[in-house]
């Protein structure tokens, strides 16, 4: 079965969101969560390694349910997951995979600016940003990220504050070859394959009449992009491929001996 399917034991990078609908169950229609996770292989594959259905709001709890099933699977191993800013997801990320990086999504910060600053401010911020997401230097966009929070400190102090404790992951993708990171610096490929679910919702008449009918649609959008846009190796990781190993097996060596 495709839930229950092994997985690769390496893999470069997990991309994960939170898919909200509603689904009926017990002749009533409840909110809820499906839980999906796209991964990109070492050689450069992307797929769908699952989905999991739960009734309620986002949370950890669940999340950690999710990696522990992947790891029972199969996969131990991750270079970086990819997320949005859930409270707890990095907890949860630590405790399955504890050796990964974590990348808060990118483009998620540029919205929560224009959320939480005024309009003018918010433009000029995200102009900023723009500059520093190119920065060929993780320390030196760490430097300038922090000097553009301190900038608006005065006016937005809760924000920046925010923004600080979280600087590290908004930026980490910057570690990494500049070919891939446009990969790695935001969890838009995971909410696209979630648009096309939440397409299908719609055309079905606004929820899911059971959770089997809601899966069911999941593997037909996987189906399409599997035969269409994800037949092949994502070329700009293939092409780094080597300098990814290096860095994973650095990784895993130094600190699996730091740890034993």
């Amino acid at each position: 079965m495709f839930k229950s399917r092994e997985l690769p034991k390496d893999c470069f990078a997990l991309l994960i969101d939170g898919y909200h609908c509603e689904i009926k169950a017990s002749s009533k229609v409840k909110k809820a969560c499906i839980y999906v996770v796209l991964g990109i292989d070492m050689e450069g594959k992307k797929d769908l390694y699952g989905f999991y259905t739960f009734f309620g709001s986002e949370n950890r709890f669940d999340w950690l349910k999710v990696f522990n099933d992947l790891i029972e699977r199969g996969l131990k191993r991750v270079m970086i997951v990819v997320s949005d800013d859930l409270t707890g997801i990095g907890e949860a990320i630590k405790a399955c995979y504890p050796f990964a990086d974590h990348q808060l999504c990118f483009v998620h910060l540029q919205r929560n600016v224009r959320k939480n600053m005024a309009k003018k401010d918010a433009s000029e911020f995200n102009k900023k940003l723009s500059t520093i997401k190119n920065q060929d230097s993780f320390d030196d966009a760490l430097e300038k990220f922090e000097e553009l929070c301190q900038k608006y400190a005065g006016k937005y102090r809760t924000f920046m504050d925010h923004l600080l404790q979280r600087k590290e992951k908004y930026l980490v993708f910057l570690k990494y070859p500049e070919d891939v990171r446009k990969y790695i610096y935001t969890t838009n490929a995971v909410e696209s394959f979630n648009s096309m679910i939440e397409a299908r919702r719609t055309r079905i008449g606004g929820f899911f009449q059971s959770v089997e009918i809601a899966e069911i649609n999941i593997l037909l959008s996987y189906e399409r992009l599997k035969s269409r846009k994800w037949k092949n190796p994502i070329a700009m990781i293939r092409a780094s491929q080597y300098e990814i190993t290096q860095m994973f097996n650095i990784r895993y060596f130094h600190l699996q001996t730091q740890n034993s």
